[in-house]
């Protein structure tokens, strides 16, 4: 076990394990310490904390579906527990609140959260309606299109029309029928390529040839792009390779091709370097782009590489989910600058310097809001997306 891994892990126990003492005492405060209740929600808390964790350790063979039921058993209790402490802690906030209104009116508002059982009883309630509503609404995949008018597309060339998945997170959850309603999406759309920005692949790949003929059976003019995110190296990033280029998948690696009118560069995650790959800079996979032509480029993260801003006209990105349950929304946020959605970069100030970027290319960045889940396969006011761009002539 790595040292960074066994740091993972830890952190893992100490606040998912947190949750289960903080739900616990607040259930017992309502209901008793009745010692049956008690044995059970131990038992079924050690087993989810350690399930979701032993799913990796160990070796199912071929019992498949055995490992998704447990799989979505475990991370579906996560996102209730979850959400169960997010409820006790904002009914807190709200009776703290109250207090100081009793203090400072002479009113009565306290006594509206006073009773233990309707506590527990909101908090659980709310808990188990978010994780039924957050099932079918990982189910709904709903289309976003943009549109970008440009002048650098060839002649006799219109509209290049690009769908965005990402995120898609194939493994023990998602199988073969999620993956083919997302390309469903995707072909109702009719796009001249499809690209996928990263974690497309989250678990074992070998012997999934229902997932590959869905790919193969795309048929797309100029075909489908990819490139690597963090959860392909941290599944295996020689499997997941192996997988796409089996798919019929073009991985872009650090470098650029012309497709349908357009250039696309992709370049690796930032992951790839704690697994022993040296990154390459954007600017460096940008450089050298003839300015009048549209450039395209995909990239995991929605971090933006300031050396390369105006070296392209539009980055792809996936990564955050959205924060995939709200409020994690909040917390992707607060790590990254550019939120879902389609945002102009502003060029960095470089005092005394003179900036790379070609004459008159605007750099913009759109992040997806993921189309497949992680973890638990439930999303919260963050619908999964395929993203339609639609490059088209000024």
């Amino acid at each position: 076990m790595s040292r960074s891994f066994a740091v993972f892990f830890s952190l893992y126990m100490l606040i998912y394990g947190s949750m289960h003492v903080f739900v616990y005492f607040k259930l017992r405060s309502a209901i008793g310490r009745g010692w049956k209740w008690t044995a059970l929600f131990i038992l079924v808390s050690l087993a989810m904390i350690v399930g979701a964790r032993a799913l990796w350790l160990f070796d199912f063979g071929d019992a498949h579906t055995l490992r998704k039921v447990l799989s979505c058993s475990g991370y579906v209790w996560m996102a209730f527990i979850f959400m169960t402490f997010a409820w006790f802690v904002l009914i807190d906030m709200v009776r703290l609140l109250f207090y100081i209104l009793d203090g400072l009116l002479s009113s009565r508002f306290g006594e509206l959260l006073g009773s233990p059982k309707l506590r527990a009883f909101i908090a659980v309630s709310a808990a188990l309606s978010i994780c039924v509503y957050g099932w079918f609404e990982a189910l709904n995949i709903r289309t976003v299109t943009i549109t970008i008018p440009t002048a650098k597309l060839p002649r006799g060339v219109d509209r290049v029309r690009i769908a965005q998945l990402s995120d898609v997170h194939l493994g023990w959850i998602i199988q073969e029928q999620r993956l083919a309603a997302m390309l469903d999406a995707v072909k109702a759309v009719e796009p001249d390529m499809l690209v996928i920005t990263g974690d497309l692949v989250d678990g074992d790949m070998e012997e999934r040839q229902a997932e590959v003929a869905l790919f193969r059976g795309l048929k797309l003019p100029h075909g489908i792009y990819a490139v690597t995110g963090n959860h392909e190296y941290h599944a295996g990033i020689g499997q997941a390779l192996a997988f796409k280029e089996h798919a019929g998948l073009r991985v872009l690696r650090n470098e650029a091709v012309r497709a349908g009118g357009v250039i696309l560069a992709g370049v690796d995650d930032r992951a790839a370097r704690r697994y022993g790959h040296p990154g390459v800079p954007d600017a460096s996979v940008l450089a050298g782009m003839p300015p009048n032509r549209f450039v395209v480029l995909l990239k995991h993260q929605p971090y933006v590489d300031s050396d390369a801003v105006g070296l392209f006209d539009l980055q792809l990105s996936g990564h955050t989910h959205g924060g995939q349950i709200w409020p994690f929304y909040w917390a992707t946020r607060a790590v990254y600058d550019y939120r879902p959605g389609l945002r102009a970069i502003v060029p960095p100030e470089r005092s005394g310097q003179a900036h790379a970027a070609s004459p008159g290319r605007q750099s913009r960045i759109y992040v997806n809001n993921g189309t497949g889940t992680w973890g638990p396969p439930i999303r919260f006011l963050t619908p999964p997306e395929v993203t339609v761009i639609d490059i088209v002539r000024e």
